[in-house]
């Protein structure tokens, strides 16, 4: 079933103008290895050593808060495209950094899909309609962890199955999820917050912000110690 056709998420990519595609973001590049609130659920994740996530059902202006909310607090910020393989590597090291800052520190994530990543809008689309299910966290782990299976497609009605798949393993209502998925609302969230990231000079992915300000030598190679440190470091604390 075509949900979200192609050239229409290719044309909003085109609106998502970035000066140059993947780059400004040295760090990541250069590593080793190449609104409103919804209920609290426990989800499985990509955490490390087979953790669980617990999703905060939370959205706010500063994005989807992986930890609870600490009211004026120090916020960080990761822009995220998941095609991106940095991001992929990323993902579980911030969700653990998200899990020993909390009640210090928020984190967020916002999406930041970068036009020379033809799923990475798509892909986008289908955590935020899980979002609208409260699995925001396991949706995003689970299309992080099986990067590879779809990054590659480009027939729009094999990649709606395998997300629709993703979806089922998860336990989502698949009928309302496919229905979810072209959302106009879900769309302009996404273009608002790579928006957002131009605003504050992210050009490439992972990137980390807080409060508005880059933050520098941290990547996907960052350890969750050294990530700690440069966060807590630069918000002052």
């Amino acid at each position: 079933m075509l949900v979200f056709p192609r050239r229409s998420a290719l044309g909003l990519m085109a609106t998502l103008a970035l000066t140059a595609c993947g780059t400004g973001h040295k760090t990541a590049q250069s590593s080793k290895a190449a609104s409103g609130n919804q209920a609290s659920e426990t989800s499985p994740s990509a955490s490390p050593a087979g953790e669980q996530s617990v999703e905060t059902g939370v959205r706010t202006d500063s994005g989807y808060h992986l930890n609870t909310v600490l009211e004026g607090a120090p916020t960080v910020t990761l822009y995220t495209d998941l095609q991106c393989p940095y991001c992929a590597r990323t993902d579980p090291t911030y969700r653990e950094v998200a899990r020993r800052l909390a009640g210090t520190m928020n984190l967020t994530v916002r999406h930041f899909p970068l036009p020379m990543h033809a799923n990475a809008l798509p892909a986008a689309q289908a955590v935020q309609a899980a979002e609208k299910q409260g699995a925001y966290m396991a949706m995003s782990g689970k299309i992080f962890e099986h990067q590879t299976e779809w990054k590659g497609l480009t027939d729009v009605a094999q990649l709606t199955e395998i997300f629709t798949g993703y979806a089922r393993e998860l336990k989502l209502n698949t009928d309302r999820f496919i229905a979810d998925l072209p959302d106009a609302g879900g769309l302009k969230l996404i273009q608002d917050e790579f928006e957002a990231g131009n605003e504050v000079g992210v050009h490439g992915t992972p990137s980390f912000v807080i409060d508005g300000v880059l933050v520098e030598k941290v990547d996907s190679s960052t350890s969750a110690d050294h990530m700690v440190a440069a966060f807590t470091e630069q918000a002052g604390l």
